[in-house]
Formats: C-alpha cells, structure tokens, sequence
C-alpha cells in the first residue's frame, strides 16, 4: 500500500515537474521568437536602406553625367570660339581637336554612368542579403513558436499512471 502511495506521489510530482520545465521551455521559446521578431525587422529596415541607396547611387550619377555632357558643350563652345576668333579654318586639325574633346568628355560622362551603376548594383546586393537575413528571422520565428509543446509533461504523466497502474494490478 505504502508503494503503491509514493509511486502516486512520485507520478504527481513528476508531472509537475514536466510542467514547470515546460513553463520554463514555454519562456525561452517566447524570448527566441521576439528576438527574432526584432532581428527580421531590422534586417528589413537595412534591407529598405540599401534600396534607398541604389536609388541615391543612380541619381546622382545622372547628375554627374548630366554636369559633364555640360561642362562638355562649354569646353567645345569655347574651344570653337577661340579657333574661330584665331581665324582658323574649321577643317583638317582644328576639327580633330573638338572631335577628340567631344570624345572624352563622352566617355567620362559614360564612365560617372557606369559608376553610379555599379555602386546601386553593390547597394542592391546587400539590400537582397538582407531580405534574405529577414526571411531566416521569420523562418525561426516560426520554429521558436512550435518549440513549446506540452508532450514531456504528457508522457510523464502516462508513463507514472502506466506503472502505478502495474503496481496497483500486483497490490489486488
């Protein structure tokens, strides 16, 4: 009989102990998941600066190969006129000469393009590793909410009822 009473008490104080465990497991699982909460919105947060960035990056390079096609037509419109206020004729040489300047001064404005573009390109790569980053936040968030399942405090609780159910079987 008095075994029968401490494998009734011990199956009663395993379960509570399966459940304080639980309680505690329970908390860890709700501090994982804010934490994750947190760090997914952070991560989206950095993710909408690096595209705000790109945009930055791309406008400014239009600004910049805008200014120089500017400088440009000022750099030929004052060559012109000093040739021209030489009297130089505007065949052969003098022609090369504005054609060469024309040409770099192209290519330096396509070169402010192709940076800005390049420089978004690199902005827009973080922007993607950090939705990625974002994602897996959101994928742990998921997996800290599952985590706190009331099967340990289950399975205590049969696994006392079944052996005081033996014992008791062996006490009739």
């Amino acid at each position: 009989m008095i075994s029968l009473g401490l494998s009734a008490v011990s199956t009663a104080a395993g379960f509570a102990g399966q459940l304080k465990q639980q309680e505690a497991s329970q908390q860890q699982a709700n501090q994982a998941q804010a934490q994750a909460v947190y760090q997914a919105q952070v991560a989206r947060q950095n993710e909408a600066v690096a595209q705000r960035q790109a945009a930055d990056a791309l406008q400014r390079g239009l600004v910049a190969e805008m200014s120089r096609r500017t400088q440009l037509r000022q750099q030929l419109g004052s060559q012109l006129a000093r040739l021209a206020g030489q009297g130089t004729d505007l065949e052969g040489s003098p022609a090369d000469i504005l054609g060469d300047t024309a040409a770099a001064g192209e290519q330096d404005a396509m070169t402010l393009r192709s940076n800005a573009i390049r420089e978004a390109y690199g902005h827009r790569l973080r922007a993607i590793g950090f939705g990625g980053e974002a994602a897996l936040h959101n994928a742990r968030t998921g997996n800290a909410a599952s985590a706190g399942s009331t099967l340990g405090a289950g399975a205590s609780l049969l696994a006392g009822a079944s052996a005081l159910a033996e014992k008791w079987n062996r006490f009739k």
